[in-house]
C-alpha cells in the first residue's frame, strides 16, 4: 500500500510549527481603489480589515467610508438564475450610501427592472441596523431577482455586524472611545 503525504501533511507541519496557540495568517484579497472611487472621490486608500470588509480612507487616512461585498456570504442565495452579488457602500457612520449590483448571471430582463423599479436604492441613508428592520417589497416582474437582492443585502449586513462586534470585542478600547465622541 503507497501512502502519499502531500498538502496533507505540510498543513500539519505548519500548524506544529506555528504552535497551538498561535492562529495561521490569512490573506485578504485587495479592492483596487478603482474600485471605490466611483462611490468615494477622496477615496487614497482601501484596507482590507476581514472577508468581504474593506475600510476607505482619504489621503490623510480618515475613514471615509466602508465597502462590503455580498460574496462569500450570499453565494448560495439565488435571484432568478443565479447569485446576486452586491457591492454596499457605507459612509464613516455605516449609513448605506449605495447598493451596487455586481457581475452576475441574472436574466438581463429582470436585472433591469429591479433597477429600474429603484430597489437597490431602497436603503440609500439608512444605518445598517434600520436597513436590516427594513421591509422591502420585490418589484414586480422580477420577484426572484428581488428577493435574492434582498436576501443577499440581509446576510451581509449581518455578517458585517458580527465582524464589527469581534472588532469591538478584540480593542474594548475602541467602543469607550466612540461612546464619549458622540454628538448630543
Amino acid at each position: 500500500m503507497k501512502t502519499t503525504h502531500g498538502i496533507f501533511g505540510f498543513v500539519i507541519a505548519a500548524v506544529a510549527f506555528c504552535g497551538c496557540d498561535a492562529p495561521l495568517p490569512v490573506m485578504l484579497p485587495e479592492l483596487p481603489l478603482s474600485e471605490v472611487t466611483p462611490y468615494f472621490s477622496e477615496a487614497a486608500e482601501v484596507k482590507a480589515i476581514d472577508t468581504a470588509y474593506y475600510q476607505v480612507h482619504d489621503a490623510e487616512g480618515n475613514k471615509i467610508g466602508t465597502v462590503l461585498l455580498t460574496e462569500p456570504y450570499s453565494a448560495t442565495v439565488n435571484g432568478y438564475n443565479g447569485p446576486t452579488p452586491l457591492l454596499i457602500a457605507l459612509d464613516a457612520d455605516d449609513r448605506i450610501t449605495d447598493v451596487s449590483p455586481m457581475a452576475n448571471q441574472e436574466t438581463p430582463r429582470y436585472a433591469q427592472r429591479v433597477a429600474d423599479g429603484g430597489l437597490y436604492g431602497a436603503w440609500d441613508g439608512l444605518h445598517v441596523d434600520e436597513a436590516l428592520a427594513l421591509e422591502v417589497d420585490a418589484i414586480s416582474g422580477a420577484t426572484y431577482t428581488s428577493n435574492g437582492v434582498k436576501n443577499s443585502l440581509a446576510l451581509r449586513l449581518k455578517a458585517y455586524q458580527r465582524q464589527l462586534a469581534k472588532d469591538h470585542s478584540a480593542n474594548p478600547t475602541r467602543s469607550w472611545v466612540k461612546l464619549f465622541k458622540r454628538k448630543p
